[in-house]
């Protein structure tokens, strides 16, 4: 988690970012807030959560992400992405049932 290799937006995303879930604020409103895209605020999310930084997300109220601070919060973060990997691994899988019709050369 060295800081000197943040970019100036997540600088300014980790600055606007409030603490906890409680507060919790949308992506879309932090990214009207820093002037990006949505999908760009997503991204940052992913960086920092790669990088180390202890960034929550809530898909209740209220939604939106948030520094984790408490044990409660962690775990709610982590399952819910435990969650999403398993929903994408299902649709992988239904997926690729169909494989050999779509063989590559």
């Amino acid at each position: 988690m060295k800081e000197e290799h943040l970019t100036d937006i997540e600088h300014q995303f980790l600055s606007a970012l409030p603490d906890g879930r409680d507060n919790a604020v949308t992506l879309l409103k932090l990214s009207r807030t820093l002037h990006i895209g949505k999908h760009q605020a997503s991204e940052i999310v992913a960086r920092l959560r790669n990088a180390g930084y202890l960034v929550g997300s809530s898909k209740s109220r209220p939604n939106g992400v948030y520094f984790i601070i408490t044990e409660q919060e962690f775990w709610e973060t982590v399952n819910t992405i435990k969650k999403s990997i398993q929903s994408q691994q299902a649709t992988l899988d239904a997926l690729m049932i169909h494989e050999e019709r779509f063989t590559r050369e």
